[in-house]
Parts: C-alpha cells; structure tokens; sequence
C-alpha cells in the first residue's frame, strides 16, 4: 500500500518581474504524484510562470501559467514520475502578477515506506 508524503519548497518574497530558481534532491525513492503552487499572500496567479525538471528533463516546458497547478483546480493533472533516490527536482517560478509575492512550492511524493523516510 503506497503512502503520501508532502515536502514544500519556499520561494521567499519574488518581486514582480523576478525569477526564483530552486531545487531538492530526493533522499530516498519516491513518485511524484503532483506539483502544487500556492501563494501566501492568496494573491491570484494571473501572469505566473511555472517551469520544472527531473534531472534536467523539463516536464513542465517550455512553462506553464501556475495557476493550473494551484490545489483548488478541479482539472489539476496528477503526475506519475518516478523520483529515484539522489534523483533532483528543479523549478523556476516567474512572477508578473503587478506585485511581490511569497509561493509555496509543494510535491505530493509516494512511497510504499512506512513509516516514510524523515527527510
């Protein structure tokens, strides 16, 4: 029986016209299941780019608009990518909403682990 695992990545404030870049590197085996993208601020996502990779494999590409990986989207697609150990997630996210904003960067990983693995 597989088991769900959230890790969440932080842009930090990301001004408008700027660009975040960030990555994780999986600690043990997983699946990622779905991307999530979510401001703090609950500001709307109109005009914010979304890009991903697996080991340098884009699988968002060239970008998406974020707010279709927002968690309240009903047409949300899940994923299916395996996440081997070692194996890195890279985003870059682009903000061109008129104003800064804080995103939560989340992935919805499975793992037939229990208890999952404390990373």
């Amino acid at each position: 029986m597989p088991y769900l695992k959230a890790y969440r990545l932080t842009t930090g404030s990301v001004a408008n016209g700027s660009t975040k870049e960030d990555s994780f590197s999986s600690p043990s085996a997983y699946t990622i299941k779905k991307v999530l993208v979510t401001p703090r601020g609950n500001s709307p996502m109109t005009n914010v780019q979304f890009y991903a990779e697996l080991d340098g494999v884009p699988f968002m590409h060239p970008d998406i608009p974020a707010d279709l990986l927002d968690p309240l989207n009903p047409d949300l697609a899940p994923l299916n990518f395996a996440f081997p150990k070692g194996s890195k997630f890279v985003y870059k996210l682009t903000n061109n909403s008129g104003a800064a904003e804080t995103y939560d960067i989340t992935l919805i990983l499975e793992t037939a682990e229990w208890p999952p693995a404390k990373d």
